[in-house]
């Protein structure tokens, strides 16, 4: 007798039901899931023992350098160099609190030069501590701001930035 080669049947899962028990699981991990709350809450480490203090943090002097045109003057051809307009007239108002200096940026040699009395005024401060800043108003160049910052710079000021304000007209 010969015995029969018997056929194997390809047996193919139903994975419905798998799919279906996987997304249970799923969704019920997600909805058993504590998040943890951070908002409102900041951790410090200060002293228990203590109340609140009363001390007053002590001030410390800031210096606004404010630039401001005082008057335009008028854009000219510049005499050496005929490609260049310079604006002859211009006067430059300089600033710090109640201390006002005026000068012609494009004139060093003028008397009226605040140079001197800027840097004599800037030596009576704290080089590290205090902080400048520098507020250029609207129609100072580039060239304003150097003449000053190479004032501060040269006082070796540590802390300086610049402002940016604007203005509306």
């Amino acid at each position: 007798m010969a015995k029969k080669k018997k056929k194997f049947e390809e047996i193919k899962p139903d994975m419905t039901p798998m799919i279906d028990v996987t997304f249970l699981l799923l969704i019920f991990f997600i909805v058993t899931l504590k998040f943890k709350v951070l908002e409102g809450r900041l951790d410090a480490a200060l002293p228990k023992d203590r109340g609140t203090s009363t001390s007053e943090a002590p001030e410390v002097d800031k210096l606004d350098i404010l630039l401001m045109v005082a008057d335009p003057g008028e854009l000219v051809q510049d005499k050496d160099n005929k490609r260049l307009k310079v604006y002859e007239g211009r006067r430059i108002r300089v600033e710090i609190g109640a201390q006002k200096w005026y000068y012609d940026p494009f004139n060093i040699e003028d008397t009226s030069n605040p140079i001197p009395a800027l840097t004599k005024f800037l030596k009576t401060f704290d080089k590290v501590e205090t902080p400048v800043s520098i507020d250029a108003r609207k129609g100072i160049v580039y060239g304003d701001v150097v003449v000053i910052l190479d004032v501060v710079v040269r006082e070796k000021f540590e802390k300086v930035s610049f402002a940016g304000t604007f203005e509306q007209d």
